[in-house]
């Protein structure tokens, strides 16, 4: 699940750049002499207002961008069709990075000498050999949602705790202590995420699960997960019967004292102003996990592809667009996306608690990337959903059975490719 969300801005001086493309790009380097590049990339939430932007930034600088829309969901092959064809393919284009960004790496500029590179924020660049590829749209991050008012998040901040306060919670009956919600990545795509992303070589150890050498009821992070589920199952709502909307509602009014949940939470807390839910993103009770989620969905890439000239006009717009006062304004509060970059101030007394928490993290590198960039393509909605659905309809089935069942699905997945 990708997605966005809020913040203000400061202003900072508009830079020009020097860069020499990593690709087959040839001709005049003069970037004056362009006066149209093209644009195509997959959030389409954000389309309309980047066409809004494009016309700004034609009456700046006198070049016209063209925003190219998707013709469907299937972006990833869109794009490798259309950057196949170096006279008509984009100047501009997007990907999530991982292995979808490395399908696509030889197209990409190196941006490594840009002007906007030293100030994309820590960890938050796309680099293959210590090349800046890509530019981060945004960040977005999730953990435990709390309701402070219900819960001291310091007394389920481990595994034996969280399960502690499930059953307690149940048996009280005044409120459930947490609450999955029936969505694939709610239901099983961002807690698997979260156990895996906690390994010290997230893709080596994505590669050693798809091959079998690695068996996830082996290691401790999904140990402690199956405990976890085994406790959600029987102490909790099921979440076959609760969708996102419910799940947000039962946490905002008190039913609820804990969700795993991320900052696009926010434009569903405006229709519950009467709560009194305190609020408040922490880690995940994995043992000794002090971190939440912290990423980038998508990233800016330049076609290398394309002539020297039109590279460089294609930097100058990703320079202006994370620089100048309109590209910020519209990222902020257009986009309504928090920056990875540096550059990009904000006030943080004026956001909200859960956006103002993946900022710092952000900012200061204290979170972990999301080792989902790694997994084979499509299995959670293919291949995990499946289990995790079985798990909550057969209640005899032990957490260790399926987290066990999970790993074989990485190897079956794997092999599809």
């Amino acid at each position: 699940m990708k997605i966005k969300r809020l913040l203000a801005i400061t202003v900072t001086a508009l830079a020009a750049i020097t860069l020499a493309a990593c690709g087959k790009s040839s001709g005049s380097s003069d970037a004056s002499s362009v006066k149209k590049i093209t644009i195509f990339q997959s959030k389409v939430e954000i389309t309309d207002d980047l066409k809004k932007l494009a016309k700004q930034y034609e009456k700046e600088k006198g070049v016209k961008v063209e925003v190219w829309g998707t013709t469907g969901d299937d972006y990833i092959t869109q794009v490798k069709t259309k950057l196949s064809n170096r006279t008509s393919g984009p100047n501009i284009f997007s990907s999530g990075g991982g292995l979808e960004g490395e399908q696509l790496k030889s197209y990409m500029a190196n941006m490594s000498d840009a002007a906007f590179a030293k100030n994309i924020a820590k960890n938050k660049a796309f680099e293959i050999d210590k090349k800046v590829l890509g530019l981060p749209y945004s960040v977005e991050g999730y953990g435990l949602i709390v309701n402070k008012a219900l819960v001291d998040p310091k007394s389920i901040n481990d595994p034996d705790k969280f399960i502690a306060f499930l059953k307690e919670s149940k048996a009280d009956g005044e409120f459930t202590g947490f609450e999955l919600s029936q969505e694939s990545y709610f239901l099983i795509g961002h807690m698997l995420n979260t156990a895996f992303s906690l390994q010290k070589n997230q893709r080596q150890f994505v590669q050693d699960v798809n091959s079998g050498k690695v068996k996830l009821q082996n290691v401790d992070e999904f140990k402690q997960l199956a405990k976890i589920y085994e406790a959600i199952r029987a102490y909790t709502n099921n979440p076959l019967q609760v969708n996102y909307d419910k799940q947000i509602g039962d946490f905002m009014t008190g039913k609820t004292a804990s969700i795993n949940q991320g900052m696009w939470i926010n434009p569903l807390l405006s229709s519950y102003k009467n709560s009194t839910a305190e609020l408040a993103m922490v880690p995940f009770p994995f043992e000794g996990n002090d971190k939440i989620a912290v990423d980038v969905p998508q990233y800016w890439h330049v076609n290398a592809n394309k002539s020297s000239a039109e590279v460089k006009a294609s930097m100058d717009f990703l320079n202006w667009l994370t620089s100048s006062k309109t590209g910020q304004d519209y990222i902020v509060n257009k986009f309504q996306m928090i920056p990875a970059m540096t550059n990009i101030k904000v006030d943080t007394a004026k956001m909200d608690t859960l956006s103002r928490t993946v900022y710092d993290a952000s900012q200061s590198g204290d979170d972990f990337s999301w080792a989902s960039v790694y997994w084979p393509f499509g299995i959670v909605d293919t291949d995990l959903v499946p289990v995790a659905q079985k798990f909550f309809t057969n209640k005899s089935m032990t957490g260790t059975e399926f987290v066990s069942q999970l790993s074989a699905e990485f190897v079956k997945a794997a092999q599809k490719k």
